[in-house]
């Protein structure tokens, strides 16, 4: 049981995991089952691992990073973070970004050097289709999406 603390303490040392990401490495590591999930909860109980926390820290490092709230709700699954904590984490949050001024940045920075009064109606489409991927990319609903895209047409 030793070892596979130290396992989970020297994994948790480079930087916060969520449960599921530290049950997975010592999975992979090669212990049993049974001893990860003691760990795990022994770790849980010191705080060493609080998914909740860690989501909190997630969506502020989303936030700053430009992405939008879909998008930071993903990847906190595919980390393994359980829907309720996710929702949880982000009632929690003091300061949320309002999504269409931080989709709008991004939109105007593609926007820099270009003229969209001489463009045609194929490349007003091609930039609309071009802003409309990386917003969608970058999390933002479909909603906030077809604003922007709409707002170019003026």
């Amino acid at each position: 049981m030793a070892d596979v603390r130290e396992s989970a303490v020297r994994y948790l040392n480079v930087k916060p995991r969520t449960r599921q990401q530290v049950m997975q490495y010592l999975k992979r590591k090669g212990f049993e089952d049974g001893e990860i999930k003691d760990t795990v909860d022994e770790l849980e109980a010191r705080r060493y691992i609080n998914d909740l926390d860690y989501s909190i820290m997630y969506f502020e490092y989303g936030f700053e990073k430009g992405r939008g709230i879909s998008r930071i709700k993903r990847e906190l699954a595919e980390k393994g973070v359980p829907t309720d904590i996710i929702s949880a984490a982000f009632d929690e949050l003091d300061d949320v970004p309002d999504q269409y001024s931080e989709a709008q940045k991004i939109a105007d920075s593609m926007l820099i050097g270009i003229d969209t009064e001489e463009l045609d109606y194929d490349g007003m489409r091609r930039l609309q289709a071009k802003i409309g991927r990386r917003l969608a990319s970058r999390g933002f609903s479909q909603d906030i999406v077809y604003r922007i895209i709409n707002g170019l047409r003026k």
